[in-house]
């Protein structure tokens, strides 16, 4: 055994307390969070197109996603008014914030890092990429010969990670009665305890967050593997388990539950849109400008539009999600 492998054992059954079994949501906040071994607690670059980096995202694309997020806000908001509210960046990598270096509209701007408190100012464009699907989640099974769904959990034997079922189980009411045996519902319950958090305290303005996710009917008839994956230098793997502590640990959301939380925090206009069409929608003078001034067809900046906004690129692959409340 490493000394690597001997600290984080010994870190996995301090947080054990006593328990042989970990639930997969606790083992996924240990995965992501501890202070000494956690993913996003170390000082390790994360994002990025560069070989040591695990993944890419649109906050890569620097100013100009910037631009197109304030273009939409001012869009949305209208462009008096987005003068009055703060804006505040949820889950930026260090260094990376979306408004860096651009002269914004906002009366303030901050930034909250991943596992840091929340709190909002009393007029705010809360703005996230990628952040409620870093939040922990469940993992379900179904087991037909006992009818049921059974919670997933995890422990550490022979210097290996292992799953194991939980010896009780309290599955969600709305998950389907019956299922194929051993259907996996990988259940994305931090996504909206932080969604939950944040939208219930008191503040107005517009929530944007963009992610990728599903409906509830995809994810219980569609995902018989579940959605659960690791990222680790732009690999993509299904286990949960090879690079503890060393890769991002992520699910797709359910866009259905966290719509319902903005409706019953008082949001109204929640919708749910691709990345393309969010930006076409709500950035086009920023987009129009972009034509209007360049000559060149081919450009450093059209690259990253189009990558931004195709559907076979980022367009496609994340979806917007927002709503205002007043």
């Amino acid at each position: 055994m490493t000394k690597e492998i001997f600290s984080m054992q010994r870190a996995f059954n301090l947080a054990l307390e006593g328990r042989s079994i970990m639930p997969t949501d606790e083992f996924v906040r240990f995965a992501l969070y501890h202070p000494n071994h956690g993913y996003y607690t170390s000082d390790t670059r994360r994002v990025g197109k560069e070989r040591n980096t695990d993944f890419y995202t649109s906050n890569s694309h620097g100013k100009l996603w910037g631009e197109l997020i304030i273009e939409a806000c001012s869009k949305i908001l209208g462009d008096e008014q987005i003068k009055d509210h703060s804006f505040v960046e949820i889950a930026a990598e260090p260094n990376c914030s979306i408004l860096r270096g651009i002269d914004t509209p906002f009366k303030s701007t901050g930034i909250i890092r991943l596992g840091d408190k929340v709190k909002i100012p009393s007029k705010s464009v809360v703005f996230s990429n990628e952040w409620l699907d870093a939040q922990p989640f469940k993992r379900f099974r179904f087991n037909k010969k006992k009818r049921s769904w059974l919670e997933m959990g995890v422990t550490f034997k022979n210097n290996f990670f292992q799953e194991l079922e939980l010896p009780q189980s309290d599955a969600p009411i709305n998950f389907p009665k019956v299922s194929a045996d051993g259907y996996t519902i990988d259940w994305p319950t931090g996504a909206y305890d932080a969604l939950n958090s944040v939208a219930s305290q008191t503040w107005k303005g517009l929530f944007l967050t963009f992610d990728y996710g599903l409906s509830r009917e995809i994810i219980f008839k569609e995902r018989p593997i579940g959605t659960a994956r690791s990222y680790y230098k732009h690999q993509i793997c299904k286990s949960l388990f090879t690079q503890v502590g060393k890769q991002d640990l992520t699910c797709h959301l359910c866009w259905d539950d966290l719509r319902e939380c903005l409706h019953k925090k008082n949001f109204s206009e929640v919708k749910l849109e691709t990345q393309e069409s969010f930006l076409m929608n709500h950035s086009q003078r920023k987009i129009k400008q972009m034509f209007e001034s360049t000559y060149k067809p081919v450009n450093q900046q059209m690259l990253k539009l189009r990558e931004l906004i195709h559907p076979q690129h980022f367009g496609g692959k994340f979806q917007a999600l927002w709503g205002v409340r007043k």
